[in-house]
Formats: structure tokens, C-alpha cells, sequence
């Protein structure tokens, strides 16, 4: 029996693909989950996992064979979370290879977003690009899908078309309602999901995969409002602002800015299929329009898009930060602790005894926060350190910083996870934490030195 794994399996399209790989009975699935679940198939298992921690990700993994990736979250996932979804996005990923080369996974299955040619992308496609790059740079055979629009029900895309449609019978149209897409069915992407999974002729490759018809985003809310017969009247106004349709979006359907934001960025944008990137088997991909419209229409919106939140308060923060040429993660993790002290000057002093970095307000007896190196557990692109102690350091057992390569060594990640402060919370958020902020990035532009002074040609 094939042990294989699901990351984002309590999305709506993993758990449209959960549903059909349980028809093959040699199949026995991980599905990956923020919160508990519970089982009601003896070859179905949910294992809660928090995508950030790679020792979750390998723990969840063992024994799997193949993975699906189906992530892509832009919700905040902490109570307070300081940095982009696409860097949160990127140490996702890289967690996900690290696990699949610690656990001998043969293949991975990539769900992304059509990415146009020849254009300047949003950060929502360039996200996915990059998680696709992040996968196809590691030896582990990778296939990947690209999709535009999928029409389902309880998609996030479609979600927030079925809400202006119920909630609107007038809509002012901005100009990037006028693009074209070719919107493919959810039942569609589980075929060629599937077909992947299955025929290893057809795997390693990249592919789009898209519905029969193209239509504008316009189109689209004319021919959804005629299936639930509601009229709604299209004004076109070319001259809405692109950032005030982006708040006029969210108001309306209720969907958080985080969501919509970077959708309505990306919507500028053709969602058309390439040549060179044709799914080869056509068949998979036939589900007319008006067909999908209908299916994803049987069911109301039930989309709460409530991101993840924890019993106490925690944080996560995430900086990307270029990697000097010829340094790896341990010389970034060691330049930061020996730069702290300049950059306080008298404020606070940094120790480092053994394995532990101890920092110190004035006094040098009155330690504020105190790390620890996993030892075992860091690489040389990749530097584990728990926080163990210290004032501002509230009770917890995974809080944590680290620092990893990312992209082919072109950049360090510098992230902290899972931190419970000690202060009240609202002096933290607006102290500690707007600290640690101007830190990182005093410490990204030192790093920004280093490459500028650094000689041509070094290594």
C-alpha cells in the first residue's frame, strides 16, 4: 500500500481530492491539518501539523511516498504575524522539500497559479512562481499545475464573485473586470490532480490546466447571475482606482483585505494557457462553463476565512534578507548576534555562552532574552535557536528563531515563530515588537553592505 500525503487537505480542493483518491484501495493518506481532526476512514489520516515547523512537516511525513501540495495561505496565522504572505508562503515550501529529502519522498504534486508571460506579475503570482521555483530546484521529481480561476464550491476566488452577485444588483465594473480567463471546473483540477498521481509518464513536467471557454471577469458575473436568476446591471468605469475597488471588493463580501488584495492584483492580469505548457490528456479538462457555474452555484458561500488562532498570544515574524555571496545562514546567524551590540550601542549587550546567546539591558546581570542553539538540529544553511528564557520572554515550548537559505542561496529568511511575550499585549505590539521590526531591517541593510563592498568575482 502507497503511504501519501496532502498539505492543505482541509481546503476545498483537498478535500475534493481526498474524496477521490480514498476510490483507490492501495492508497493510504496523510491529510495535514492546522487543528485536530477526526477520522472516518480507516485508510484516511489527520495528523495536525503547523506548516511552519519543519519537525512537524518530517514527523507528518515519514513513510510517505508522494506529496500534494495545495498551500497557498494569506491569512495571518498567528495573532500577530509581521511580514508578507509570500515570504510566509516561501518557508512553507522550503519546509515541505526539507522534510520530502529528511523522508526519501519520490514526487510532489504543485497546485499553483497561471503565470502569464511577459509581464511585470503581481506578488500573488510571483508568490506561486517562487514556490515553484523552491520545488523544482530540489531533485525530487515535481509536477506542476498551474490554474487560474477554479470554479467550486467554497473557493476563495469564486466565493467572492457568487457574493457580489447576491449582494449587488448594480455593479460599477473597474478595468481589470475586464480581463480574460479561462476558469476551469473544480472537478476538472481533481482529474488532472489525479492524473498525476497516477501516470508517471506525464510527471516532472509543467502544465496549465484551464476550462474550454474564455471569458472576462465581467463575462463571468453575467453568466453566474443568470444562473440564479438575479439580475444585476454592469457599469464599466475604467477610472476606479485600483487600491479603493480592492476595499470596495472586501466591504462587500465580507472576504478580509488579506484575501482580496493580492486576488484583485492578480486579476490584471490574462489567466490564459500557454502552448508550451498544454495538459496533455484534454479529456480531463472539459467541463463547459455554464456546467461549473451551476455546480459551484448548488451550494451557498459557506467561507468563514478564519485564519488560525491560538489559545494564547503569540507572534510570527518573517524578513527576507539577501544573502551575501559565498556566506551561508550559520555566518548570517553569527554577524547578527556580533552586530546587536553596535547597532544598541550601551542600550543592550549580547553574550554568547556556548550554545546560548544571552542579551542584557544596562545591567549585565539582568538578561532580557536568552537563546539557545539546537545543535542537532542546525545546518549550516539553516540556524535553530529556541528561546528559553529572559524578562521579555512569556511561557512557552516552541517559540523559536531561525535562520534559513532560500531560492538558491540568493536570500536568508530571518524568522521568528511562535513567540509568547512576557509584556501586557498591547504595550509589546507597540514596543517590543515595532523593536525587533526596525532590528531586522537595520540588520537587512548591513547585510545590503556587505554585498555592495563585497570584490567582484569572490566566492
Amino acid at each position: 500500500m502507497r503511504k501519501i500525503l496532502i498539505a492543505g487537505a482541509s481546503g476545498f480542493i483537498g478535500r475534493a481530492l481526498i474524496d477521490r483518491l480514498l476510490n483507490d484501495p492501495e492508497l493510504q493518506i496523510v491529510a495535514l491539518s492546522r487543528g485536530a481532526r477526526e477520522s472516518h476512514h480507516p485508510r484516511l489520516a489527520w495528523k495536525k501539523c503547523d506548516l511552519f515547523s519543519l519537525k512537524d512537516i518530517s514527523e507528518a511525513m515519514e513513510g510517505c511516498v508522494e506529496g500534494f501540495y495545495l498551500v497557498h495561505s494569506m491569512l495571518p496565522s498567528a495573532s500577530l504575524s509581521q511580514g508578507t504572505f509570500y515570504d510566509f508562503d516561501l518557508i512553507m515550501a522550503d519546509n515541505f522539500i526539507r522534510a520530502g529529502h529528511a523522508n526519501g519522498l519520490e514526487h510532489i504534486i504543485y497546485l499553483g497559479g497561471m503565470i502569464p508571460p511577459n509581464v511585470e506579475l503581481s506578488w500573488h503570482l510571483r508568490s506561486r512562481l517562487e514556490v515553484e521555483e523552491t520545488f523544482r530546484q530540489s531533485p525530487i521529481r515535481t509536477t506542476v499545475l498551474r490554474a487560474g480561476l477554479i470554479i467550486g464550491p467554497n473557493g476563495s476566488s469564486f466565493t467572492i464573485l457568487q457574493r457580489l452577485i447576491e449582494r449587488l444588483p448594480i455593479m460599477i465594473c473597474p478595468a481589470w473586470t475586464s480581463t480574460r480567463s479561462q476558469p476551469v471546473a473544480l472537478s476538472d483540477v481533481i482529474n488532472a490532480l489525479e492524473r498525476s498521481h497516477q501516470d508517471v509518464a506525464i510527471q516532472g513536467q509543467i502544465y496549465d490546466i484551464a476550462g474550454p471557454e474564455v471569458v472576462t471577469y465581467q463575462g463571468l458575473i453575467a453568466r453566474a447571475a443568470s444562473k440564479i436568476r438575479k439580475t444585476t446591471t454592469l457599469l464599466t468605469l475604467n477610472v476606479i482606482p485600483l487600491g479603493i475597488s480592492r476595499f470596495w471588493v472586501s466591504l462587500i463580501t465580507g472576504v478580509p483585505r488579506d484575501l482580496v488584495y493580492p486576488l484583485v492584483l492578480s486579476l490584471r492580469h490574462e489567466m490564459l494557457p500557454t502552448k508550451n505548457h498544454t495538459w496533455p490528456h484534454p479529456e480531463d479538462l472539459q467541463t463547459g462553463l455554464d456546467e461549473m457555474l451551476e455546480t459551484g452555484l448548488l451550494e451557498k458561500s459557506q467561507s468563514s476565512y478564519r485564519a488560525y488562532r491560538p489559545s494564547a498570544n503569540d507572534v510570527r515574524s518573517i524578513q527576507r534578507l539577501v544573502l551575501p555571496e559565498g556566506r551561508n545562514a550559520e555566518w548570517v546567524a553569527q554577524e547578527y548576534f556580533h552586530w546587536l551590540p553596535f547597532f544598541f550601542s550601551t542600550l543592550v549587550s549580547v553574550r554568547i555562552l556556548g550554545n546560548r546567546c544571552v542579551f542584557y539591558l544596562l545591567h549585565p546581570s539582568v538578561a532580557i532574552l536568552v537563546l539557545e542553539k539546537s545543535v542537532e538540529r542546525s545546518t549550516p544553511d539553516r540556524q535553530l535557536l529556541y528561546v528559553v528564557g529572559g524578562l521579555l520572554s512569556g511561557t512557552m515550548d516552541r517559540g523559536r528563531l531561525e535562520f534559513r537559505e532560500v531560492l538558491n542561496r540568493r536570500y536568508v529568511m530571518a524568522a521568528l515563530h511562535e513567540f509568547r511575550p512576557a509584556l501586557p499585549w498591547f504595550i509589546y505590539r507597540w514596543s517590543q515588537a515595532l523593536v525587533h521590526l526596525i532590528v531586522m531591517k537595520a540588520f537587512g541593510e548591513h547585510l545590503k553592505w556587505h554585498v555592495i563592498s563585497q570584490p567582484k568575482g569572490r566566492v
